[in-house]
C-alpha cells in the first residue's frame, strides 16, 4: 500500500514538473554519439602525435655548436608547442567524453588522462610509421596560415640571418660559388657558398638551411649547407609568389624530396 502511494506521489510529481519518460533509443543513442567522439579525438591526438614524433626527428641537437646553440635553446625555441597543445586537448575530450558514458564514473581522472596518452603515443606511432606526420606536415606546410610561427616553429627559427640562420630556395646560380636564394619572405639574397656539401646535395630548387654569416643587405656567406625535411611543404607556396616559379616546379620539388 505504501508503495502504491509512493509509486503515485511520484507519478503525480512528474505530471506536475512536465518530464517525460524518454524512449531507450535516445540513451543508446547518446551512448554512441560518446563513444564515436571519444574515439575521433584519439585518433586525432595519435595524429599530432605522429606529427610531433616527425618534427622531433630531424631535430638540430647534433649542429648546436654550429648556430651558436645550446640543446635548451634549441628545444625551446623550436618544441612544436601546437601540436602539444592540440593533443592535450583531444586528451582532455577524450576524458570527458569517456567520464559520461555509462560505466566511465568508475574510473579516475588519472587512469582516464593516462589511458588517453599511452593510446595517443602508440597510434601516433603507428601513424607516424605509415608516413601520416609527414604527410600532414606537408599539406599545411602549403595551406596553414602562421605555420611557421605555430604549426612548425623550426621554420621561424632557422630564418634569423642576423644570427648566421638563413632558409629558402636556391632559384639560379651566378658563377661557381654564387647562387640567388629565395628566402621564407621571399626576399632574394646573394649566397656565397665555399664548401662540398652544396655539390654533394643535388639541390637545385629544393629548401635548404643555410649556416653562414650575413655579410650586407641581402648577402650572406655560408659555411655548411643542410637539407630542409620538416617544412619542405611551406616553400612549395612560393611557386604562386611575385618571384618566378622555382626551377621544376612543385614535381621537381618531390624528387628533389626523395633525393633528400
Amino acid at each position: 500500500m505504501e508503495n502504491e502511494t509512493f509509486n503515485k506521489e511520484i507519478l503525480e510529481k512528474l505530471q506536475e514538473l512536465k518530464i517525460k519518460p524518454r524512449a531507450r533509443w535516445h540513451f543508446l543513442l547518446k551512448n554512441y554519439a560518446i563513444w564515436i567522439s571519444g574515439i575521433l579525438a584519439l585518433l586525432i591526438g595519435a595524429a599530432s602525435v605522429s606529427v610531433i614524433i616527425y618534427l622531433s626527428s630531424y631535430n638540430d641537437f647534433s649542429i648546436r655548436q654550429d648556430i651558436n646553440k645550446s640543446l635548451g635553446e634549441i628545444l625551446l625555441l623550436t618544441l612544436p608547442y601546437f601540436w602539444l597543445i592540440f593533443l592535450s586537448l583531444f586528451v582532455f575530450i577524450v576524458y570527458y567524453n569517456l567520464k559520461h558514458t555509462k560505466t566511465g564514473y568508475r574510473y579516475s581522472i588519472g587512469f582516464i588522462v593516462a589511458f588517453a596518452v599511452i593510446a595517443s603515443i602508440f597510434l601516433g606511432g603507428i601513424f607516424y610509421a605509415t608516413g601520416l606526420g609527414k604527410e600532414l606536415d606537408e599539406i599545411l606546410g602549403q595551406k596553414a596560415p602562421l605555420y611557421g610561427e605555430m604549426i612548425n616553429p623550426r621554420v621561424d627559427f632557422w630564418s634569423n640571418p642576423e644570427e648566421g640562420r638563413l632558409i629558402g630556395i636556391i632559384i639560379s646560380q651566378t658563377n661557381d660559388e654564387d647562387f640567388v636564394l629565395i628566402d621564407k619572405d621571399q626576399h632574394e639574397w646573394l649566397v656565397k657558398i665555399e664548401s662540398d656539401d652544396f655539390a654533394a646535395l643535388h639541390l637545385t630548387g629544393g629548401p635548404l638551411r643555410l649556416i653562414g654569416e650575413k655579410k650586407s643587405d641581402g648577402v650572406f656567406e655560408v659555411f655548411k649547407v643542410l637539407p630542409m625535411m620538416p617544412g619542405h611543404g611551406f616553400f612549395k607556396r612560393m611557386n604562386g609568389g611575385p618571384h618566378p616559379p622555382v626551377p621544376g616546379g612543385p614535381r621537381m620539388m618531390e624528387q628533389i624530396e626523395i633525393n633528400f
